[in-house]
C-alpha cells in the first residue's frame, strides 16, 4: 500500500466487507480479489470475490425493501428528493477523498476525475428534482366519448446494475440517481478492477441516514456474480455497461429467464469523426485528439474512425499528429498530467 498520507490509510469504511441490507457485512465467499493501481501495478486493496449466496442476500434485501419497506410504500416524492439532495451534499463534502481514491484506482489524471465528480454531484441534484414530479397523463378517448384513460408512472422494482471499469463513480451516478428518484431499489456490481469508489459511495449513502435498509446494496466480483445477478428471478430490470460480447450474453440471459425482464445495455462503438474543408483545422485537430484519446481512449464513444475530406487531408494530418504529440504524460496525481 501507499504511505500513511494516502487516502487508503484513512478510508471511512472497511474495504474487505460488502454493503448489504444497510450493513457492512462479511462475504459468504472465501475468495478475494486484488485491486491494483494501474499506474504502478501496486496492490492497493484486497476485496471480496462475492458468490451467488452473497448475491441472493443482496437481491432479497432489495426485494424486501421494495415490497415491504418504507422507500416505496411510505416515502413521498419529496422525501426521496431530500434523500438524494443529502447524498449529493455528502459526495460534495467528501469530494477530495473520492477524487484521490478514483484517480488511484483507475489511473485517471486527477483533473479528469474532478470534472467527473462535478458531473456526479450535478446528476444527483438533477434527478432529485424529478423525484417529487413523477406524474401520468389523462387521455380522452377519441373514438368513444364515454371512455377516458390515464397513465400512472410507477417504479420498475428491483434493479440490478453492472458497471464498467472506466468511469466508476460517474457511471454509478448515471444509473443510480434516476433509479432512486423513481423509487426503485438497487443491487449494484462495480467493475472488479475499480470497486473502491462504489464502496465509498455506499458509505456516504449510509451516513446520510436518509435511505432505508436494503434500498442500495453492493456486491463485488467478476463474471460469476454478474451472471448470478442477471439470472436472479427477483430482479425486475438489468442495466449493463461493458463490452459488446458481454452485452449480448446479458440480453440472451434476461430473455431466457423465467420472467423476461427489461434490459438496458451501453456497449462499445465505432464512432466516426468527420472533418470538412471549412473546418478550423488547428481547433479540429485538438478536438479529434480529445475525442479519441480522452480517458486514455477508454470511451464507448471514442472517435475510433476519422473521415477527412481529401482536399484538406495533407494539410490536416500533420496538425493531428502535432496535437497528439502535445498530450502531457505523467503520474495521475499531477495536475499537469493529461494522460
Amino acid at each position: 500500500m501507499s504511505g500513511k498520507s494516502s487516502i487508503l490509510s484513512r478510508l471511512p469504511f472497511d474495504e474487505t466487507l460488502i454493503y448489504i441490507d444497510g450493513e457492512w457485512t462479511k462475504s459468504q465467499a472465501s475468495q478475494t480479489c486484488r485491486v491494483e493501481n494501474p499506474d504502478t501495478t501496486e496492490t492497493i486493496a484486497t476485496v471480496p470475490e462475492c458468490n451467488a449466496r452473497d448475491l441472493d442476500l443482496a437481491v432479497q434485501a432489495a426485494y424486501t425493501a421494495f415490497h415491504d419497506g418504507p422507500w416505496v410504500n411510505e416515502y413521498s416524492g419529496a422525501q426521496r428528493r431530500d434523500a438524494l439532495l443529502a447524498l449529493a451534499t455528502a459526495i460534495e463534502e467528501s469530494r477530495q477523498d473520492i477524487e484521490e481514491l478514483e484517480s488511484l484506482n483507475t489511473g485517471k489524471p486527477i483533473n479528469d476525475v474532478r470534472v467527473e465528480l462535478d458531473d456526479t454531484i450535478d446528476l444527483f441534484r438533477y434527478f432529485a428534482g424529478y423525484a417529487d414530479k413523477v406524474e401520468g397523463r389523462h387521455i380522452a378517448a377519441q373514438t368513444n366519448r364515454n371512455l377516458e384513460g390515464y397513465t400512472v408512472k410507477v417504479p420498475v422494482g428491483v434493479v440490478g446494475f453492472i458497471n464498467a471499469f472506466n468511469y466508476p463513480i460517474c457511471l454509478l451516478a448515471w444509473k443510480v440517481a434516476p433509479a432512486l428518484a423513481a423509487g426503485c431499489t438497487i443491487v449494484f456490481k462495480p467493475g472488479p478492477q475499480t470497486p473502491l469508489t462504489t464502496q465509498y459511495f455506499a458509505h456516504l449513502l449510509h451516513k446520510t441516514g436518509k435511505f432505508p435498509k436494503g434500498v442500495f446494496n453492493v456486491v463485488l466480483g467478476g463474471v460469476g456474480v454478474g451472471q448470478a445477478l442477471v439470472d436472479h428471478d427477483l430482479i425486475d430490470k438489468i442495466g449493463f455497461t461493458g463490452s459488446v460480447a458481454t452485452g449480448k450474453q446479458v440480453i440472451r440471459s434476461t430473455a431466457s429467464t423465467r420472467n423476461v425482464r427489461c434490459t438496458s445495455v451501453e456497449l462499445g462503438g465505432k464512432s466516426p469523426g468527420v472533418v470538412m474543408p471549412d473546418a478550423d483545422l488547428d481547433k479540429t485537430a485538438k478536438l479529434v485528439v480529445s475525442g479519441c484519446m480522452a480517458n486514455a481512449g477508454m470511451n464507448c464513444n471514442a472517435l475510433t474512425r476519422l473521415w477527412v475530406h481529401r482536399s484538406i487531408y495533407d494539410e490536416f494530418m500533420p496538425r493531428l499528429k502535432a496535437a497528439a504529440e502535445a498530450i502531457v504524460l505523467g503520474t495521475p496525481q499531477d495536475s499537469a498530467t493529461e494522460m
